[in-house]
């Protein structure tokens, strides 16, 4: 489980822009520097230029473009429109894996999903964390984006939610509506709001 536990400061990042800041976990102030919002607007409309050519029944050349835009994503990969990715440079798919519509992910974390996984409808995996205890660091604007990693043959109900800083292992189930907060280990179910093991899973 990545969290940072130190204070904006406490490392000397001066000599980095808030973009290298923001994708390395570091703390960045995204207000900070507007070409942050130029550059994650022009991606958010390039995919809606996907997500709207999908419509028109082309599946196929709306997912070529999106591996044009999104490189992490492998050529064996099935994903369903519309999908929302802000940081297309920071996203990795692995091989045979299938994501189902009105897929989420927000920020900058990196975020990496292993093979032969399946992705259920309006899954949202959340990067962005903001300071626990300091309101004045929130007023502010202050956060960091924590990675989440998920291993293979990860199946995930529909609108599940993965927070930031998130480590999953292979062969685990998610039920529908689970908040995965903490990280979880190799074969097991996990469900509820917070996610807890529910049961383990058959060795593969």
């Amino acid at each position: 489980m990545f969290k940072r536990t130190d204070n904006p400061g406490d490392v000397d990042t001066s000599g980095m822009t808030q973009y290298e800041k923001a994708v390395s976990n570091n703390w960045y102030i995204y207000a900070a520097d507007p070409s942050l919002g130029k550059r994650i607007g022009e991606v958010l409309h390039a995919l809606d230029e996907l997500n709207d050519l999908s419509k028109q029944a082309d599946d196929d050349l709306a997912f070529n473009k999106l591996r044009e835009l999104v490189p992490g994503i492998d050529k064996t990969c099935s994903i369903v429109f519309p999908i929302k990715i802000e940081y297309p440079e920071q996203f990795e798919v692995g091989a045979s894996t299938f994501i189902n519509n009105n897929f989420e992910n927000c920020s900058s974390g990196y975020i990496k999903i292993g093979k032969n996984c399946f992705i259920g409808p309006h899954a949202r995996f959340y990067t962005p964390n903001h300071h626990p205890h300091d309101v004045n660091l929130r007023r502010e604007g202050w956060q960091y984006d924590a990675p989440i990693t998920i291993g293979d043959d990860v199946w995930f109900g529909g609108s599940v939610v993965v927070c930031p800083g998130v480590t999953m292992g292979s062969n685990v189930v998610v039920a529908a509506g689970a908040v995965v907060t903490k990280d979880v280990p190799d074969g097991v179910l996990v469900a509820g709001n917070p996610a807890r093991i529910v049961k383990t899973l058959l060795k593969i």
